[in-house]
């Protein structure tokens, strides 16, 4: 009997999903700072932030059809 947790593409999935969640909090938190000056930042948040959210919803609709779940369109 295989389980569908057996995969190494579960587990490579779930890294990514992992990573792309832990790319949107670090963005938001260095987003959320106070700032003392006006000068601009060295690492442009926003680009990272929207960038770390398709990455974690992309994974996570694709850890889903993995398992089992159909999303998408009906034929």
């Amino acid at each position: 009997m295989s389980y569908p947790y057996s995969s190494p593409e579960v587990w490579i999935t779930l890294a990514v999903l992992l990573g792309g969640v832990g790319l949107t909090a670090v963005m938001a938190w260095l987003e959320r700072r106070p700032r003392n000056n006006l000068t601009p930042r060295l690492l442009p948040t926003t680009p990272f932030l929207l960038a770390g959210g398709l990455i974690t919803m992309l994974a996570l609709v694709h850890l889903v059809n993995l398992l089992g779940i159909h999303t998408g369109r009906l034929p």
